[in-house]
């Protein structure tokens, strides 16, 4: 057995005692994050619905789409928190910190289910939106393309090679940069296009809430790579790089 000082953040087992602290910035991301708690029952919807009637037929389209995508994506997100980043990385701040966001990526789910809930009266509308990641491509997709690096860490049980290691840093690269980055920040651009033209404040207020949400799980899975950068700089070879570069096909 090493000691505690001797760990690396990726070394497998479940290390719990905050005391003396290795990681204190996940400690005060956890902190921080604990001060940006909302619930979705401050979201005022009232305004939206007579928004929704005053949409073309392909803005109605669209925001029904951004709705059914989100509704399940943050449940991947959450999946890949559990089985995943939970699993791995092995310091009790971080895990304080995975818990909030955890907590937080319930509140999204609950948040777009409230959308759909609202803006979708009729209960068959409501059932295609959730089916959407399985009968729309464009959702199909991105959901594919989430499991394809899920699966690709799933009977990974403890990180004992250099290559397991790398395949987990790509998990958590994907995730951050290209989920709730790429993905989530692009379709939140077409929510603020509407808010500019006065419309649907209820969908803006709570994406607002959703999008500093993000930003700050994006700043702690890269303040994670980070750290693994710092323990372990033999990870970031080429090889990593060109995989890197998949994530743009």
């Amino acid at each position: 057995m090493s000691t505690n000082d001797e760990k690396n953040l990726l070394d497998p087992g479940f290390e719990l005692t905050l005391r003396p602290m290795r990681y204190p910035d996940f400690y005060e991301r956890y902190r921080d994050a604990i001060k940006n708690t909302w619930t979705v029952e401050e979201v005022d919807l009232h305004s939206d619905v007579s928004d929704l009637a005053k949409l073309s037929p392909g803005e109605q389209h669209m925001i029904g789409r951004l709705v059914a995508f989100f509704a399940t994506g943050d449940s991947i997100v959450s999946n890949n928190l559990v089985l995943t980043l939970y699993k791995h990385i092995n310091s009790p701040e971080a895990r304080l910190y995975l818990s909030r966001q955890l907590f937080e990526e319930a509140v999204h789910v609950q948040f777009y289910l409230t959308l759909l809930d609202t803006y979708l009266p009729d209960p068959d509308d409501r059932a295609a939106a959730f089916d959407a990641v399985e009968e729309i491509p464009s959702i199909r997709e991105k959901a594919q393309f989430c499991f394809k690096w899920m699966d690709s860490v799933e009977k990974i049980d403890r990180l004992e090679t250099k290559a397991d290691r790398r395949r987990f840093l790509l998990n958590l690269i994907c995730f951050a940069a290209c989920i709730e980055g790429l993905f989530f920040y692009g379709a939140f651009a077409y929510v603020y296009w509407f808010r500019s033209r006065g419309l649907l404040h209820g969908l803006a207020t709570g994406t607002n809430w959703v999008f500093r949400d993000e930003t700050m799980h994006m700043n702690f899975a890269f303040e994670v790579v980070d750290t693994v950068r710092k323990e372990e700089p033999e990870l970031f070879d080429d090889a990593l790089e060109q995989q890197v570069t998949v994530f743009r096909k």
